[in-house]
């Protein structure tokens, strides 16, 4: 799959598929904005359908049990990508030290990043 580009509000709705694994649109409304009418759930899960992001199969009665097909980590990386090309003129440096920036990391963390910025550095 090429790129995984979602709006906000599908990004919303494939949280709560990729949590639950599998959802009625009424469970995915009730998480994401009970508030929300439930066409407009179901018409973004509709696009996300369309898109072959979500496939449903029948429930009990009419329902449809709706299920993610692209993987968390597919959207993360697009989405990853547009943040950093968008917001940090293309700079994954830039990105790292905002990350650091505005986020206490642990000990731990920063040891993990040390790891990987390692690894990568060994793999060149």
């Amino acid at each position: 799959m090429k790129g995984v580009h979602l709006t906000q509000r599908e990004l919303d709705v494939m949280s709560v598929l990729w949590e639950l694994g599998e959802a009625t649109a009424a469970e995915v409304r009730d998480r994401v904005d009970p508030d929300l009418a439930y066409t407009s759930i179901s018409t973004v899960i509709r696009l996300l359908e369309t898109k072959k992001y979500v496939a449903h199969r029948k429930g009990e009665g009419k329902t449809h049990l709706y299920y993610p097909l692209i993987e968390a980590s597919a959207a993360g990386k697009t989405a990853l990508g547009r943040v950093m090309e968008k917001i940090y003129g293309g700079s994954p440096v830039t990105l790292l030290a905002n990350l650091i920036d505005q986020h206490r990391l642990t000990d731990k963390e920063l040891a993990r990043m040390r790891e990987l910025l390692d690894t990568h550095k060994k793999r060149k």
